[in-house]
Order: structure tokens, then sequence, then C-alpha cells
């Protein structure tokens, strides 16, 4: 039998502890991985959850086609005239003061409210539950919502470099700059919506959806200024603009947000994905406070004795379920600036 010292035994045991961290480590790398993988696979444009639930939604003025069509999302600079073939059977509304549908399957929503659409084909009916309301995102905003999570997924929060596919795309000559403006701008064009430069803004014809071509985010916040849709209040899809505390400045990092849920009393959970978070793509989910002005400081009118407020802090231990998400806020000294309203 072999006989070893006590200081022998510790080196043994250190061994031992050392191996057990070494081949934990590649599993520990792995579960992230998987569960991008996973999150990858089971995510579904709007279209393919309207054609599972038989249920659909339409901001009013809108238009999508039926859910089982599930028409691609191209991006808006691959964009081609499509006359699609009208269907091989009848479609009807319950309700066309609600909802419409042209014989290429193609709905319009008229007016708020509920109908039911039907498609009578060979094989069975395909029947959807249509609501209509001011308050659903627009098409080209759940799209945008569906890219965002694509590319976080894809990416899996790996480092990039600032000469990355989104920078090369919008630059197209080597720059390397923050890119998280250009993330968005990205991330817009790939979910078919046109953004813009500011100074080419026709204000008397503003579209239910307007994105900004705009690599700074002081000229993404000037547009979105110009529109008057600027505020304090989140919604899925729109874009949100963080100040920093410390400098007094208030356009200092931009991201999306994909979710929101109302709290109550002014106070909101925000779910976000932002380009250029410690050289990634990351999301973040934090309790956001809309009862303080800060989306009003600086602009024309405003009390100038207005200041940057903290109104960000982290939500209670057990609502941080999702392990792809962020929790632990940006900095400490950080704050929400306001939203610009993507879709109205």
């Amino acid at each position: 039998m072999l006989m070893m010292n006590g200081k022998a035994k510790r080196s043994v045991s250190l061994f031992l502890v050392l191996l057990l961290i070494v081949s934990t480590v590649p599993a520990l790398a792995s579960q992230p991985a998987a569960t991008f993988e996973e999150a990858l696979f089971a995510l579904k444009t709007p279209a393919q959850l309207g054609a599972e639930s038989g249920e659909y939604a339409i901001h009013t003025g809108d238009s999508a086609y039926l859910p089982s069509l599930d028409r691609e999302i191209i991006p808006f600079d691959m964009v081609i005239d499509i006359a699609y073939a009208p269907l091989s059977g009848e479609v009807e509304s319950s309700d066309e003061s609600v909802v419409t549908v042209a014989d290429d399957g193609k709905m319009t929503a008229h007016a708020q409210g509920m109908a039911t659409v039907t498609y009578h084909k060979s094989g069975g009916d395909e029947v959807y539950e249509i609501t209509v309301s001011d308050d659903v995102p627009t098409e080209l905003a759940k799209n945008y919502i569906y890219v965002l999570r694509n590319e976080f997924y894809t990416v899996q929060r790996s480092r990039l470099p600032k000469w990355n596919k989104y920078a090369k795309w919008y630059y197209n000559k080597k720059n390397e700059v923050g890119w998280c403006s250009v993330f968005t701008i990205y991330c817009a064009n790939a979910a078919g919506a046109n953004p813009i430069k500011q100074k080419t803004m026709d204000l008397d014809n503003i579209p239910a959806t307007q994105f900004f071509a705009e690599g700074q985010v002081g000229s993404q916040y000037d547009g979105f200024m110009k529109m008057g849709r600027f505020s304090n209040v989140p919604k899925p899809g729109f874009l949100v603009i963080y100040a920093d505390m410390k400098k007094a400045y208030r356009t200092t990092h931009i991201g999306s947000v994909v979710d929101v849920a109302d709290m109550g009393d002014g106070l909101y959970a925000v779910t976000t994905i932002e380009g250029n978070m410690s050289s990634s793509v990351k999301s973040y989910c934090y309790l956001y406070d809309s009862n303080n002005q800060n989306y009003l400081v600086g602009s024309e009118g405003a009390d100038k004795k207005l200041k940057l407020q903290n109104n960000m802090q982290e939500l209670p231990k057990e609502d941080q379920v999702d392990p792809l998400v962020q929790y632990e806020l940006h900095t400490d000294y950080w704050s929400v600036f306001g939203f610009c309203e993507t879709w109205k």
C-alpha cells in the first residue's frame, strides 16, 4: 500500500480539484452555446406564430398576408416587385369594416376591432381570428423584432471586431467606430424597412414605420424629435437611447426594445437587444421608471432646471429567469434618456 505524507496528500488533492475545474469548463462553455442554438431553432416569424395559433393582430391601417402563406421577410435593399397569384380558394372576412382580404391573401386593417378571416381551400378551411388595434406594432416593427432576436441568437454574445458585418454593410469602406446605431439600421433594413437620412425626411408625409440611417446616436434623436416621436413610454420595436449621467450626455448609446411588461405606476420591465455592448450583441432586461422627465432634458421649451435622473434598476431575482438575458445594469451611471417611436 502506497503511503503519502501530508504535503503529498495536499498536492494530490489540489491536482484533483484543478482537474475537476478544467474538465467542467468545456461543459460550462457549451451550455450557453446550446441554449442560444435552441432559441434560434425555436424562433418563428410573426406569420409562423399566427399560423400555429390561428390568431393574428394587425396595426390599424397596415396590411399583412394570411399567416399560412408565410411570405419571406426581404431586406429593403433587396426588394423587388412581386405579384402574387390569386389563391386557389375563396377568402372572406366576417366584418369588412374591420379587415378586408384580397384574392392573393393580403389582409388590410381598416378599423379597430375583431373579425374572422376564413380561407376556403381544398382539404379544409383555414380560420383566423384577426384583431385590429392602434396598439399593435406594425408589420415592419414585428419583423424588426424578429431580425433582432435572430442576430442575437446567431452572434451568441461572441466578441466582434469594430469592422464587423454591420459596419461593412453600412459604411462600405473600413471605418472602425462605435456601431450601436449601425446595428439598428442593419436590422431595420433586414426587416424590410427603409431607413433614411433625417435631412431627407418629408414631415408632411411621415410613414407609420420610420427608421433613420444615422450612424450617430445624436442624429437618430434629432430625427425622431423632428417627427415628434420621442417619448418616455416604451413599446416593442421602439429604439431606446441611454444617457450618461456622469457626463450629463444625453445620447451615449442606442438599443432596441423587444419586449415590455407594464408593472403599474409608470414602471415597466423592458427587454432590449443592443449592438456594440462589450463588443458584441447583448440582451438586457431592467425595471424602468417613466415618471421622471429625462426625455425632455435639453429639448426646446423644456424647463432648463431639468436634469438627467436615474430611472433604471434591476428586476427582483425571482424575475431573472432567462439565461440569455443580462439583468445586471449596463453601468451605475447610465439612465434611459427616452424612446424613439419607430411606429405609430
